[in-house]
């Protein structure tokens, strides 16, 4: 017998860092979601300004809202299964309850309450633009990074 001394290599544990393509994925549902934010933004001024019956008034905005938030939600998955990093995760989850929560309550309460309300959703909506563009932009950075592995 020569030189078998009876023990096996370790095998190695899961691997920590990013998946290459679940993370290109995660970059590209940001990239879609800041269009979407520019759609969204023409669909609230569409609707501020719609003044006749055939009009579409502020319901395309309302229902897009919901298209946003599963967009949102997607990103939080992705961002999660693509092991993205802790801040990344953080910040899309943040990104959902700002989209999901954050707008709905501030426009309920705009109408409800106060216009102050209205326009705290206004100046939200451009906080989930900024940090869309945040999230993808660091994630362009990174997305090359983890190609080059």
């Amino acid at each position: 017998m020569t030189g078998t001394s009876g023990t096996t290599a370790p095998v190695p544990g899961p691997t920590r860092s990013p998946s290459p393509g679940l993370y290109r994925a995660y970059h590209w549902t940001l990239a879609v979601f800041l269009v979407g934010g520019a759609i969204q933004i023409f669909l609230a001024g569409l609707g501020v300004f719609s003044s006749s019956g055939d009009d579409p008034g502020i319901d395309p905005h309302r229902f897009f809202a919901l298209v946003l938030a599963g967009i949102a939600f997607v990103a939080v998955v992705l961002a999660a299964v693509a092991r993205a990093g802790g801040r990344a995760i953080g910040l899309s989850v943040l990104l959902f309850l700002l989209v999901f929560l954050a707008q709905g309550f501030l426009a309920e309460w705009g109408r409800e309450l106060s216009a102050w309300f209205g326009g705290l959703h206004a100046l939200d909506g451009l906080i989930i633009i900024g940090l869309a563009g945040y999230l993808f932009g660091s994630s362009s950075e990174r997305r090359s990074a983890v190609s080059r592995r």
